[in-house]
């Protein structure tokens, strides 16, 4: 039934298409994947199709969220965006995704961007974990089962790609030495997290970390099957995407019910309020890592390249001090410009002095990543004071 549901819906949107492109965004209500859909909105064509896998309970939130970006585009330049159902440990969900955008064109190239995954403490993190593992597995073999069906029932050797949100955690545990003694690459992996029922924060890093794994052996069993690329982004920080325009007379408290939640966004707030210590943080805008995203599901593999890895960050953290000193500057600027009052007192803000970077001393090269990221997607990391600016300034006018 909700195969049928699903594949009326989008033929009903795209009939009368030539051959499109299309995106499946699971976690696609998540900081991260709002700005995928959002970047991707920005750059397709009206042929293509994007479908955005949320829980079903935001399914109807999700659609109408979208539906008003497209007004906000010429009729020329709107793609499809449909909002479906997804449950994250129902492989179900993302099989009737992939047959509903295969029915729209048997020969269209699929790439999904599986960003869904549980972050936070939570009543039970062992199980959180064991979680964020088993739908990493689900979605490398819904996606492969996908492609076998499909070349049997339409000869087609259109292919399809996963690219996976993994993360830095997946790279490195705390306080863990790189393999060439200096500094993190793509070839490091996390191998000390475990799964401590006392620290979530063990239990998650070790999630990322074997999800990538199992993903990667899923994919290494079935050769020249599913096309994979990990994405390793840092602490994730920077703005929402801009509201569209029929939602930006709506309250501060309407808007927020449009924005999606964010540990980042979150401890934004406390360290500009002074409730907790700024810290000392290894980051990456979330507006290059949406765009890294595309990236990786658009390039070019090569003949047996068809695995590849990515750090997404900027290669040296600032210190508490400095991370707070821009914070105190995006306040300052912000009302300098706007020529209105802020509730943030800039005194307030407090910062951690006792940690010192770990393996690698904070100011110190931690990961090596800007020159492959440039040369091979295309992607320049922002600097972490225009990232903190954009995201005080998005807080400051009521974005989230």
């Amino acid at each position: 039934m909700i195969i049928t549901l699903i594949l009326l819906i989008v033929s009903c949107c795209c009939s009368g298409l030539a051959v499109p492109s299309s995106s499946i965004v699971t976690g696609a209500n998540g900081f991260v994947g709002r700005h995928i859909v959002y970047s991707l909105i920005q750059q397709r064509q009206s042929d293509d199709v994007i479908l955005c896998l949320v829980r079903e309970s935001k399914v109807e939130c999700e659609q109408l969220y979208w539906d008003a970006h497209l007004s906000d585009l010429k009729e020329s330049e709107r793609c499809s965006v449909r909002v479906l159902p997804y449950d994250m440990l129902d492989g179900g969900t993302l099989e009737s995704a992939l047959q509903a955008a295969s029915r729209v064109s048997p020969s269209s190239k699929i790439c999904v961007y599986h960003t869904a995954s549980v972050f936070g403490p939570t009543e039970d993190p062992v199980q959180t974990a064991i979680d964020n593992v088993k739908s990493a597995e689900i979605v490398v073999k819904a996606m492969q089962g996908f492609i076998r069906q499909r070349r049997v029932t339409s000869s087609s050797d259109a292919a399809a790609r996963l690219v996976l949100t993994s993360s830095m955690a997946a790279v490195r545990a705390t306080n863990q030495t790189p393999l060439n003694n200096k500094f993190y690459t793509n070839k490091d992996w996390n191998t000390l997290s475990t799964l401590d029922p006392t620290n979530w924060g063990s239990c998650y890093q070790y999630s990322k970390a074997e999800s990538e794994r199992r993903a990667l052996e899923l994919v290494a069993k079935s050769p020249n099957e599913l096309e994979f690329v990990a994405l390793c982004p840092s602490f994730v920080f920077g703005p929402p995407p801009p509201l569209p325009k029929q939602f930006e007379s709506q309250t501060s408290e309407s808007a927020g019910e449009s924005s999606s939640s964010s540990f980042s966004i979150s401890l934004i707030k406390q360290w500009l309020s002074g409730a907790s210590q700024v810290q000392s943080r290894l980051c990456v805008d979330v507006r290059d890592v949406a765009q890294a995203h595309i990236a990786a599901g658009q390039m070019k593999l090569g003949d047996g390249d068809d695995q590849k890895r990515y750090i997404l960050s900027t290669e040296a953290r600032l210190s508490s001090e400095l991370t707070a000193e821009a914070l105190k500057r995006a306040v300052d600027q912000h009302v300098r410009q706007s020529g209105s009052s802020s509730d943030v007192d800039t005194s307030e803000i407090n910062c951690d002095t006792e940690f010192d970077g770990g393996a690698i001393k904070i100011g110190d090269q931690e990961v090596e990543c800007t020159d492959i990221l440039r040369d091979e997607l295309g992607v320049t990391c922002r600097s972490v004071d225009v990232t903190f600016y954009d995201m005080v300034v998005a807080m400051l006018a009521g974005s989230f």
